[in-house]
């Protein structure tokens, strides 16, 4: 994970799956909303919060999917 600091795509995505597996709800909230505030305002914040985390993952999976698929920098 220090290879991921926070503050950078991957290792903001990566502390949310992390606090997702550990299944403290407060600790969800919190995390998604720093995320959603950070990434997709398009989050509803009435919803419950697991919802709201499975939203937000799914946009994050989504982001990270399409950057595997676009091809690499040449030269690399």
């Amino acid at each position: 994970m220090n290879q991921h600091p926070q503050g950078t795509d991957i290792g903001d995505y990566l502390r949310f799956v992390l606090v997702l597996a550990a299944q403290d709800d407060s600790q969800t909230l919190a995390v998604t909303e720093k995320l959603t505030d950070a990434y997709w305002t398009g989050t509803v914040r009435g919803a419950p919060t697991r919802a709201r985390a499975i939203h937000l993952l799914g946009q994050i999976l989504t982001r990270v999917g399409a950057g595997l698929t676009r091809p690499a920098p040449t030269g690399q």
